[in-house]
């Protein structure tokens, strides 16, 4: 194994070259008045390029008329009577235009700075899908037999929805290459810089948005104040009905079923002594929110919450008007059930409209929680394998954001989801200059290359 990390050592500087020509192609599937086509079809055949001169069998397939093309590659000597790890990442960015003046660089030109490359998808995901590329190949040039079948899924829609991947998904696409010891995705974080870490788990949501409406236009707020509802008023009375007097979530039945956290993983998190005075500074507040008998990790990770985010209504003229919207969301955790959460939210907002007013709901969508077991088989051998690529401790983490297409993966797999990270929440995704540290693709190479050897080991 040590053979192959110097191998890797020795051939990151090329390695990192080819990286900076993936980045250049803005493959950009989510942005304003874009029109990058044929930058993903560009991205998706330099994809293909890669998988084939390592002899994968590799398709850019096209699952429908308007959806950007999936690569799909196995490895070599591929058999159905072993298990399959599936690599997953995505090929297509954000735009730039948020606001482009912000960018200090061209964001395609992949400029190298203090450690760094700074370019859109250098960190999302490009660079971390890349160290996985580059590791395999490493692994085949040296003659090093692969210790597992691989699959590669790398999707063009991420940032748009996963469109493709989802219909690939759900109609069965993954079954030929049952069955599945696991999938290992990098498309989340590290704890923090020289702090990499396993992700084990990642928060639902329940999304929909709300109409309120009142009378058929907007009318003088002195002629009829007082004779009408005020789909404002009525829209932030209901909404303010989903809490309690202290700030907690108030709808019944919110909070049943929830898995309770384990003492072990409660220890971890614990452990990593997450210092509140340090998140005020970050988001330039003088308090944070807490919930009593909770760690801040836990309550990050691990509790569900509601949020408001966004409200809409009239204007600053002295009117009330016809209508007002909203759109909330909640972050579930393991044990609550998507479908039966957006059912008592709306339950408990259309108990506070008044007859006079009529409230809609549209636009939902929902995904369950994912967690991975800390005492789960493969979890140590993934630490393991985190450990010898960055020559330091792992540790074990969630995270407090929503990642449906892992979900999918992992029910129609019927196998685990290893989230490893190789970027940090500091690398500006979706942000002017996003970056990606060069020592962390390095270090990915190291880990996924070392990950692919555990993994041998317990097939």
């Amino acid at each position: 194994m040590q053979d192959l990390l110097r191998n890797i050592d020795n051939s990151v500087g090329e390695c990192i070259e080819q990286l900076a020509e993936f980045v250049r192609i803005p493959s950009i599937s989510a942005g304003a008045n874009v029109d990058s086509s044929q930058a993903i079809q560009e991205a998706a055949n330099f994809l293909v390029s890669q998988f084939t001169r390592m002899n994968f069998a590799v398709q850019k397939a096209q699952i429908g008329a308007n959806t950007n093309p999936l690569v799909i590659a196995r490895s070599p000597g591929f058999s159905s009577a072993r298990p399959t790890v599936m690599i997953y990442g995505h090929y297509d960015v954000q735009g730039v235009d948020n606001p482009r003046a912000a960018w200090t660089v061209d964001p395609f030109a992949a400029e190298q700075r203090d450690g760094y490359m700074i370019a859109r998808g250098a960190s999302d995901n490009k660079g971390p899908t890349f160290a996985h590329i580059k590791a395999v190949e490493t692994m085949l040039q040296v003659g090093r037999p692969l210790p597992v079948d691989l699959l590669f899924v790398i999707e063009g829609e991420e940032e748009c929805g996963s469109q493709a991947l989802e219909t690939f998904v759900q109609n069965g696409g993954l079954d030929e290459y049952a069955p599945f010891l696991c999938t290992v995705i990098s498309d989340t974080s590290m704890y923090g810089p020289d702090r990499p870490s396993l992700t084990l788990g990642l928060r639902g949501i329940s999304y929909f948005e709300i109409s309120v409406r009142g009378p058929k236009q907007d009318v003088h707020s002195g002629l009829f104040g007082g004779i009408v509802h005020n789909p404002n008023a009525v829209l932030v009375q209901a909404l303010a009905g989903l809490y309690n007097a202290d700030g907690q979530i108030a709808v019944p039945g919110f909070y049943n079923g929830i898995e309770p956290l384990s003492a072990r993983e409660k220890r971890h998190y614990e452990a990593l002594h997450a210092p509140e005075q340090d998140y005020m500074q970050e988001l330039g507040v003088p308090a944070l929110r807490r919930e009593v008998g909770y760690s801040l990790l836990e309550q990050r990770w691990t509790r569900p919450t509601l949020e408001i985010n966004y409200l809409s209504g009239g204007s600053p003229r002295t009117v009330i008007p016809s209508m007002a919207h909203a759109a909330i969301s909640a972050r579930l955790v393991p044990g609550q059930n998507p479908a039966c959460i957006e059912s008592l939210l709306q339950e408990c907002i259309s108990a506070r409209i008044p007859q006079g007013a009529r409230v809609e709901f549209s636009r939902p969508h929902s995904s369950p929680a994912y967690h991975l077991d800390i005492d789960h088989p493969l979890v140590a051998p993934t630490l393991s394998a985190i450990k010898q690529g960055f020559n330091c401790e792992a540790l074990v983490t969630r995270e407090g954001g929503s990642i449906p297409i892992v979900v999918d993966i992992a029910a129609r797999t019927a196998a685990p989801v290893l989230l490893v990270g190789l970027g940090q929440i500091t690398d500006n995704w979706h942000g002017p200059n996003e970056r990606f540290a060069l020592r962390n693709f390095h270090r990915g190479m190291r880990t996924s290359a070392a990950l692919l050897h555990e993994l041998g080991a317990v097939s």
